[in-house]
């Protein structure tokens, strides 16, 4: 990882120098116990990834009020910590099913945005688009998590 943002740095020392978390991207918590330490310094911003799946069914099948306490709690176990020891925390992907029938999606989004908010945590949403060219084998296929309807032509409503 040090050789990494020392090549990016190395190459372009105008840019930011991103790092990301293990687990699918969802935990910097090895950061804890080995800090990275760069000849470069004001550059660094860490990412991470959340999704209402990475807890698998715990929002449809939990009480909403402690799955919160308990996903909040790992959250800030394993990235928000960064924030409080005055290093930049970038949410690069997150979101959740927008047609509004999965349940577990739903009350993980409006948590997930209640702790960005709290946190003033810069992200962003996975992803634009509302169908794909071609994906997974399917011509034309449909993202449900896309910020646009299937034509590209109106916002996704809820």
């Amino acid at each position: 990882m040090v050789k990494g943002a020392e090549a990016v740095h190395a190459a372009n020392p105008d840019v930011l120098v991103i790092l990301s978390g293990l687990n699918f991207d969802t935990s910097l918590s090895f950061i804890r116990d080995r800090p990275v330490s760069l000849t470069f310094k004001g550059k660094l911003v860490f990412e991470v990834h959340r999704y209402g799946f990475t807890d698998g069914g715990a929002w449809a099948d939990g009480n909403p009020n402690q799955v919160y306490g308990k996903v909040t709690a790992d959250i800030k176990q394993t990235s928000t910590f960064l924030v409080d020891q005055g290093w930049p925390l970038f949410v690069s992907e997150f979101g959740g099913d927008l047609r509004g029938t999965n349940v577990n999606g739903n009350r993980y989004l409006n948590c997930f945005l209640a702790l960005v908010a709290e946190l003033d945590l810069d992200w962003a949403y996975w992803t634009l688009v509302g169908s794909y060219y071609f994906r997974e084998g399917v011509i034309g296929m449909e993202e449900f998590y896309g910020l646009l309807t299937w034509d590209w032509t109106q916002i996704t409503r809820v």
